[in-house]
């Protein structure tokens, strides 16, 4: 029984990504957030940036490694996963509206503990959508095969990828959005909403060149309800997590993107308790 649920939540180590649908909303109901941390000390620069997407193919290594332990049962392992993979993201931008179609063509993952062999994928992987002054949708046909790891990572790296930056951004300039993921973990439909905030710090150097630096705090909060070999099932998760874009001016890309989260699970099955807490941190960046 043990064995099982740890499988079931090595799922969310894709942060519970999307498998139907997705969209942001701008101002959204205040909720706490947890404090951002601070980056290296920024350089003297100007006043104002702006950045804005432009039509292009940019590449992206994502690394993951997420660490799952029991709150409940001591005996329990602390288990790992690690994932690592190759995306292509390819934006065609035309005024206030970016279409994407954003390809997986490797996917790797290893795991240790008692979570189980991972699951077979079938490469490549394309999904296709819209980012708009408001919201990012993932057109749904082509998630018509249903939920799987690699479409869930996808959409959810998306949402890290392709963020709508106000203009002119200027240092100490904070605002705030939301995002709603619908999709599954197994076979359970899941919904989760992320407050995002964000925090324009100011230009850094990194590898040789300035960029600016911008972070972002989320609050997530999700429920999931539904059944499993005919036991009724809920979800309950909520926890915070921070990161931090680093945007090349020059080239108008993001260059890389570092985040960490902390989630708290509760899985109530057949009128038993399972508590769990993941650590997750990935890691995208852009090759040139």
């Amino acid at each position: 029984m043990m064995r099982r649920s740890s499988r079931n939540w090595y799922l969310l180590f894709f942060l519970l990504g999307a498998c139907t649908r997705s969209g942001v909303r701008q101002t959204p109901s205040p909720l706490p957030l947890p404090a951002i941390p601070n980056p290296p000390v920024a350089l003297p620069a100007g006043d104002t940036w702006t950045f804005n997407y432009s039509s292009g193919t940019a590449t992206y290594q994502v690394a993951r490694s997420a660490a799952v332990e029991s709150q409940l049962d001591s005996g329990l392992r602390r288990e790992i996963s690690t994932n690592a993979t190759h995306e292509l993201l390819i934006l065609d931008a035309e005024k206030d509206t970016i279409r994407f179609t954003a390809v997986v063509d490797t996917f790797s993952t290893t795991t240790q503990g008692l979570i189980g062999p991972a699951q077979a994928v079938q490469l490549p992987v394309k999904i296709s959508g819209l980012l708009t002054s408001d919201s990012l949708f993932v057109e749904s046909d082509s998630l018509s095969k249903g939920c799987s790891p690699v479409r869930s990572a996808l959409v959810t790296d998306l949402h890290n990828l392709l963020v709508r930056f106000p203009g002119p951004l200027s240092k100490g300039l904070r605002w705030r959005d939301s995002t709603e993921l619908t999709g599954c973990q197994g076979m359970i439909p899941t919904t989760a909403q992320i407050i995002k905030s964000y925090l324009v710090f100011g230009v850094v150097e990194y590898q040789g060149s300035s960029v600016l630096v911008v972070q972002r705090a989320d609050t997530v909060r999700a429920r999931g309800e539904g059944a499993q070999q005919q036991h009724r099932i809920t979800i309950d998760v909520n926890g915070t997590g921070n990161a931090t874009y680093y945007i090349d001016l020059k080239d108008q890309s993001i260059t890389r993107v570092v985040s960490d989260e902390d989630l708290n699970f509760t899985i109530v099955a057949t009128g038993r308790t399972n508590r769990f807490r993941q650590s997750l941190k990935q890691d995208f960046s852009l090759l040139r």
